[in-house]
């Protein structure tokens, strides 16, 4: 219906952007019309955050009153512990998925976390 009012109107070329789709119309070429063009991918990121695996309650160390175990521009490991959610009086570790350097510190110790909730974001090596 648009490609037959396009064709009818007076115009020679159509492009219109919205919600991250594109399209382009040029009268006199056949270019699969009706095809949505994907976007182009997202450069990769180059933070990762670290996140809470569960719904609980946030500390740094096993001794609920310490400081942060991390620093900013610190160097992590993988597999090395951040801290710990405690969640039914249970404490869960909280472990770096990707090696790289503390670049923020999202969360409070001793704060309720949601699932998914960034804790610490690292820089990747």
């Amino acid at each position: 219906m648009s490609r037959n009012l396009f064709n009818s109107s007076d115009l020679n070329e159509l492009s219109i952007e919205q919600d991250g789709r594109k399209l382009f119309l040029r009268k006199g070429e056949v270019s699969g019309a009706g095809q949505p063009v994907e976007p182009e991918p997202p450069s990769p990121p180059d933070n990762t955050a670290v996140k809470a695996h569960m719904v609980g309650i946030f500390y740094w160390t096993r001794d609920k009153a310490a400081k942060p175990a991390v620093v900013l521009r610190q160097h992590l490991d993988k597999g090395q512990v951040v801290g710990f959610v405690e969640a039914m009086g249970i404490m869960n570790e909280v472990e770096v998925s990707q090696p790289g350097s503390v670049v923020e510190i999202a969360a409070a110790g001793g704060q309720p976390v949601e699932y998914g909730q960034t804790l610490v974001v690292l820089e990747s090596d």
